[in-house]
C-alpha cells in the first residue's frame, strides 16, 4: 500500500513541478518595496502554511515555541517571521525568512501565492542584483514548495483516510462486542422462553387438574 502511495506521490509531483516556477516581483515591507520571490502553487493556504512548518522542523527550528499558534501571530505586514535560521539550502549563515501566504482568489480557494523575503540582516534583502547567490538558492528553495506542499497536502490525506479506517474498523469492533452481547442475551432468553414453555404446559395440567376437582365437588354437591 505505501508503494503505491509512493508512486502517487512522485505521479503527482512531477506534474505540479512541470507546470510552474518561482518568479521575481517586489512587495511592500516595512512602509518599503522590497524585492521577493512569489510562487503561485495548487494548494490551500493551509497546507502551504503546514509546510512551512514542516520545513522548518527539519532543520530543527521549532516555530511553535509558545504554543501551536505562536508561529501564526508573530507576523510583520502579513508575511510570517522567522529570524536568525540557518537553512542550510541557502547558506551558511543566519537569515531572517520572511514568508506571506495568501489565498489566490474567491473562485480559486484550493489555490494560493507564496511569496518570500531573505534578508541577511542589517536590513537587506536578497535580490538578483544584491548577494546573487543567496537569490537563486532562494529561487530553488521556493521552487521546491511546488513538491513539498503537493507531499503534504496527499500525506494529510493519506493521514486522514487512515483515521477513517481506524474510525470504521473500531464501530465493525463495536458491533461485533454487540453481537456477542446480543447473542448472549438471546440464548439466555431462549432458555427462559424454553422453560416458560414448561411451566405454561405444567400450569396447563394443573388447571385440568384442578377443574376435575372443581367438577368432583360440584357433583357432591348435586347429590
Amino acid at each position: 500500500m505505501k508503494k503505491q502511495y509512493m508512486l502517487i506521490i512522485m505521479l503527482v509531483i512531477s506534474i505540479v513541478t512541470a507546470r510552474a516556477q518561482s518568479s521575481y516581483t517586489t512587495i511592500q515591507f516595512k512602509n518599503s518595496m522590497q524585492p521577493a520571490l512569489v510562487l503561485e502553487l495548487p494548494n490551500t493556504a493551509t497546507d502551504v502554511e503546514g509546510t512551512i512548518l514542516q520545513k522548518l522542523k527539519e532543520i530543527g527550528y521549532n516555530p511553535e515555541t509558545e504554543g501551536h499558534l505562536f508561529w501564526k501571530k508573530n507576523k510583520i505586514d502579513g508575511f510570517y517571521s522567522f529570524n536568525k535560521i540557518r537553512l542550510p539550502s541557502l547558506s551558511t549563515q543566519q537569515l531572517d525568512v520572511y514568508f506571506k501566504v495568501v489565498q489566490k482568489n474567491v473562485e480559486e480557494k484550493s489555490n494560493s501565492t507564496l511569496y518570500l523575503l531573505v534578508s541577511s540582516g542589517a536590513g537587506t534583502f536578497a535580490s538578483p542584483v544584491v548577494d546573487t547567490l543567496l537569490w537563486n538558492n532562494s529561487k530553488m528553495f521556493l521552487n521546491s514548495f511546488l513538491e513539498k506542499t503537493t507531499a503534504y497536502n496527499l500525506e494529510q490525506n493519506i493521514k486522514l483516510q487512515e483515521n477513517t479506517v481506524r474510525d470504521s474498523q473500531k464501530k465493525f469492533e463495536t458491533l461485533q462486542l454487540n453481537e456477542k452481547d446480543l447473542a448472549g442475551k438471546i440464548k439466555k432468553y431462549q432458555g427462559e422462553l424454553a422453560n416458560n414453555q414448561m411451566r405454561q404446559k405444567d400450569q396447563q395440567l394443573d388447571i385440568v387438574n384442578q377443574q376435575k376437582l372443581l367438577e368432583s365437588l360440584q357433583f357432591k354437591r348435586k347429590n
